[in-house]
């Protein structure tokens, strides 16, 4: 049943402050949700049922809300099918093209919902004054925006001064903030980003009309792959698997002896151990295993294996990354890296690995998801889990 769903157990008390995050279920809104979480607020989630076309979003919203871990999920009834005029919350057809690659509307389509972000901006206030909050989040963006004028900067600056004007909170000295963090990241930047902080991308869902035919993305209904939304994600995940900018003479050969990539990785992870004991495992022995090797100019300077490990969801892992110190930044990893993802593809997988704290931004740039918390490895340091899940996965 549609309407307004509240937990019945009070939040935990907490010093950290609060915030209230528009959550729709898309991968902006939870990668906005996401970002706060991370930055320390307790994170209270507001979905707005408005009478959209489809259902779909608001089931991804309650997955995003309990895979982020929000201390509160409300689901508020708005109905705006009878206002009308738009092709979300009336009978009109939402424009679709088959080409990925064709321009999204211009103009203001029909997809724009007269007042939505306003309408929707207010409820949030409402819910964060009544809930000690201070801080807005809302996943506007001003490059991909397919010419919605209440994702404007401009827009997002108005409505943080009215809120201080027009509330209890802001009058007496206690003024809101209104975080837009995606408002000048592109499509691709968003998916990068989303893959570093963790977001359950996974359980977004990005479509103005989703079909009926099953998919993980939508419990039942599957993104429709040709509308405005749909393409720009699409695009997005594209981009960042080819993303490749190393510009370097750079030979990578496949399927090499481990004893050169041992040497790579003594000089370059563990020079400080014994060679034996700091790159030696019977896994690189292994049938299934598979080593490459980076050459500048004839010389070895870079490796990278990819060993089977049925973990984490997917049926491979990269392991014994290394690239020369005097050429780290040249891009050079990110060559091995592809080398390895165009294998797992072609086995039909997924790559899992662990990486150093410091290195999640390269992998997530390749469309790596970090997954569970930080742990420590003895003598190396702060690690996350980080998953690619295959090509559209």
């Amino acid at each position: 049943m549609r309407g307004l769903r509240m937990e019945t157990a009070p939040p935990p008390v907490s010093s950290a402050p609060r915030a209230v995050v528009l959550l729709s279920g898309g991968l902006d809104s939870a990668t906005v949700a996401t970002w706060l979480k991370a930055r320390g607020f307790q994170v209270y989630a507001l979905t707005i049922d408005y009478g959209q076309r489809h259902a779909a979003e608001l089931r991804a919203a309650e997955r995003v809300a309990e895979a982020v871990g929000v201390e509160e999920h409300l689901i508020q009834q708005l109905d705006l099918r009878s206002i009308g005029g738009s092709a979300l919350t009336a009978d009109i057809p939402v424009p679709k093209d088959a080409d990925l690659e064709a321009p999204v509307t211009a103009d203001i389509p029909v997809t724009y919902v007269p007042a939505r972000n306003t309408l929707f901006l207010s409820l949030a206030l409402g819910v964060a004054e009544a809930r000690g909050a201070h801080d807005l989040g809302i996943g506007v963006n001003a490059l991909d925006y397919s010419g919605y004028p209440d994702c404007r900067p401009e827009f997002i600056e108005a409505f943080g001064k009215l809120a201080n004007l027009a509330t209890r909170e802001g009058v007496q000295g206690r003024p809101f903030t209104l975080h837009a963090p995606l408002q000048n990241l592109g499509k691709c930047e968003i998916l990068q980003l989303a893959c570093e902080l963790g977001v359950p991308i996974d359980d977004t869902l990005s479509c103005y009309d989703p079909v009926d035919q099953g998919g993980h993305a939508a419990a039942g209904q599957a993104a429709c792959g040709q509308c405005d939304s749909c393409r720009l994600r699409i695009r997005a995940e594209v981009e960042l698997r080819a993303w490749n900018p190393c510009t370097l003479p750079i030979e990578i050969e496949a399927g090499v002896a481990s004893e050169l990539v041992h040497l790579v990785r003594h000089r370059n992870l563990r020079s400080d151990q014994p060679f034996e004991a700091a790159v030696y495992s019977e896994i690189d022995e292994m049938p299934t295993t598979k080593h490459w090797i980076a050459r500048l100019n004839g010389e070895i300077v870079g490796c990278a294996t990819l060993l089977e490990d049925h973990a984490h969801g997917v049926g491979c892992r990269v392991r014994g990354m290394a690239v020369d110190e005097s050429l780290r930044g040249q891009h050079i990893g990110v060559s091995l890296l592809r080398a390895c993802m165009d294998e797992a593809e072609v086995r039909g997988t997924g790559i899992w690995c662990n990486a150093r704290t410091a290195a999640v931004s390269f992998y997530a740039r390749s469309g790596f998801r970090r997954t569970g918390d930080e742990f420590d490895m003895p003598t190396i340091g702060p690690h996350y889990t980080l998953v690619w899940p295959g090509p559209r996965g």
